[in-house]
């Protein structure tokens, strides 16, 4: 089978390996649909390669068509549409006995140094990592389950405030969309006017490039008398973080859930004495991630609004260069 090998920076292979052999409570997925994410990205282009080191295997966001199953759940069967939840937990720590399994210490994740993810042919997955999709679940879809997982653990819980997404890529443009499903009102913030454009289309209530000297006065005229209750950092640094304490109102709360490139430096003096919640978020639960699942199939997150380019294994290395140089999109490679 082929399988697509990040052997070096900038560099993606195509090799031919054997396909796998599944083991109990395992099955065989025939790949279908794999998103590229930034932190693909980054250690593609050379960064975090202290945390994400090269070579592996790359695709954690993937889904596709059970081949073959060797297992007691009568869940599954051959011919079945599935996700895939990529963190494999180890069951007995204090966080995964405590409801908190995605801070499992000892987590395996696909598509990591430590387990080879999606890009490829045919992949050997457990049985419970498996979330079942429907009959008219659009498979090529598959693959976005899981960055929408993330935006999901996010935000999902508000209901009815008002928040401020910084950076408007993949996940950000899914966060704005279930916000307003969830009955908030939303402003975007880029840097990039095409990525704000594509947010006017998810029915934001405004959009803002926060190069405009006048931002804050356009954010307020926005909500009027009412206050930020929520900023998202879906992208960080020093300026979008000294903006997000600007912006949020006394007792609001900061998101970060970017994944830091540096370190910053926050202004403490500002945290206290506007009493700010600053949290930090990562992954989802598995759940959650049952949970993204359905909203993209009965369309409160909308999958057109967020895909902009597909690609078939067979052009891997061209689909990264393509994400690396359209940072913002949501890319998929295909089988």
């Amino acid at each position: 089978m082929k399988q697509a090998f990040t052997t070096k920076i900038g560099e993606i292979i195509l090799e031919e390996v054997p396909e796998p052999v599944i083991g109990e409570e395992e099955a065989l997925i025939a790949v279908k649909s794999v998103g590229i994410c930034n932190s693909d990205i980054a250690p593609y282009q050379g960064k975090l390669l202290d945390i994400i080191p090269l070579p592996f295997v790359m695709g954690h966001e993937f889904g596709g068509i059970i081949k073959e199953i060797n297992s007691k759940n009568r869940e599954f069967k051959v011919g079945d549409k599935v996700a895939v939840y990529p963190e494999i937990n180890c069951g007995q720590c204090y966080y995964c006995k405590n409801d908190m399994a995605l801070l499992c210490p000892d987590q395996i994740l696909f598509g990591s140094p430590k387990k080879s993810g999606g890009l490829s042919e045919f992949i050997a997955v457990p049985v419970e990592n498996l979330v079942k999709l429907g009959p008219s679940f659009k498979i090529e879809y598959a693959g976005l389950i899981e960055p929408a997982s993330v935006a999901n653990h996010t935000i999902g819980k508000y209901k009815s405030i008002n928040a401020v997404i910084v950076g408007v890529g993949g996940i950000g443009s899914i966060m704005c969309q279930i916000l307003k499903y969830n009955n908030c009102k939303v402003v975007a913030v880029d840097i990039d006017d095409k990525a704000l454009s594509n947010a006017n289309n998810l029915g934001v209530d405004l959009t803002v490039n926060i190069g405009d000297k006048n931002i804050y006065k356009i954010i307020e005229g926005c909500f009027g008398s009412e206050k930020v209750d929520v900023v998202v950092l879906a992208h960080l640094n020093q300026f979008n973080l000294d903006f997000a304490l600007e912006t949020v109102r006394k007792g609001g709360t900061i998101i970060e859930m970017a994944t830091p490139e540096a370190s910053y430096v926050l202004d403490f003096k500002k945290l206290f004495l506007k009493a700010i919640k600053l949290k930090g978020s990562i992954c989802y639960s598995n759940k959650e991630f049952v949970q993204t699942a359905e909203l993209i199939e009965k369309g409160a997150i909308k999958t057109d609004k967020i895909l902009k380019k597909m690609f078939p294994l067979e052009e891997v290395a061209k689909a990264f260069e393509y994400k690396v140089n359209n940072f913002a999109v949501k890319v998929l490679i295909t089988n």
